[in-house]
C-alpha cells in the first residue's frame, strides 16, 4: 500500500513537458532563436505590439479566443519605436495561467436576488512567454503568446498553445528557430 501511495505521489510531481513539438506541453530547450523578418513598429505611447493571424492587430481588436502574441519593449515611447529585423536569443521560455476578472464585484448594496454573476473568471489565459535578447536592440524584452480559454468553444481545451499555433499567430513577421541539435 505504501509503495502505491509513493508511486502516485511521484506521478503527481511528474512534469507535463513533452519532447513532441506538436504538444502544447513541448519542452523548449535552450538555444532557440526568434527571427524578426521585417521591421516591426510599436505605436506611440506604447511598449507593445500584437500579432494575430500573421498580422499586426490593434490592442482592442485582438480576437482573444484565438492565438495571439504580444512583442514587448522595456519602455513606452512618445514616438513610434521600430524593432529592426534580426535574430533574437530566446533566453527563457515560461508558461503560466492567468485568470482575469473583467467586471467589478457587485455592490454590497445591490439586492442579491437580482445578481446572476457566479463570480467565475470571464478570462483564463494560457500564456507562453519567450524572454528575448538582442545586444543591438537592448530595449527588447519579450514575446508573450496566449489565448483565452474561457471563450466560447475553448472551454473544453484548457491547454497551452502548440508551437504551430504560435507560429500561425506570428505569420511571416517572426520565425521561431530551434537549436541545431534538435534539427
Amino acid at each position: 500500500m505504501k509503495v502505491i501511495v509513493f508511486v502516485l505521489l511521484l506521478a503527481g510531481c511528474a512534469s507535463l513537458e513533452s519532447p513532441d513539438p506538436a504538444s502544447p506541453y513541448y519542452a523548449y530547450s535552450s538555444g532557440w532563436v526568434a527571427r524578426l523578418n521585417r521591421p516591426l513598429t510599436i505605436p506611440v505611447d506604447s511598449a507593445t505590439v500584437r500579432l494575430q493571424y500573421g498580422q499586426i492587430v490593434p490592442r482592442n481588436s485582438v480576437q482573444e479566443q484565438d492565438p495571439f502574441c504580444v512583442v514587448e519593449l522595456n519602455t513606452v515611447g512618445s514616438a513610434p519605436q521600430i524593432l529592426r529585423p534580426g535574430n533574437f536569443d530566446v533566453l527563457q521560455v515560461t508558461r503560466s495561467i492567468s485568470p482575469v476578472i473583467s467586471r467589478a464585484a457587485p455592490s454590497p448594496f445591490m439586492k442579491t436576488r437580482f445578481v446572476f454573476d457566479d463570480g467565475a473568471p470571464t478570462f483564463l489565459y494560457y500564456i507562453t512567454t519567450f524572454r528575448l535578447r538582442d545586444p543591438a536592440q537592448p530595449d527588447l524584452r519579450s514575446m508573450t503568446c496566449a489565448w483565452n480559454q474561457m471563450a466560447p468553444g475553448n472551454r473544453a481545451l484548457m491547454r497551452h498553445l502548440s508551437l504551430d499555433e504560435i507560429r500561425g499567430a506570428l505569420g511571416g513577421w517572426m520565425n521561431l528557430i530551434p537549436p541545431r541539435s534538435t534539427l
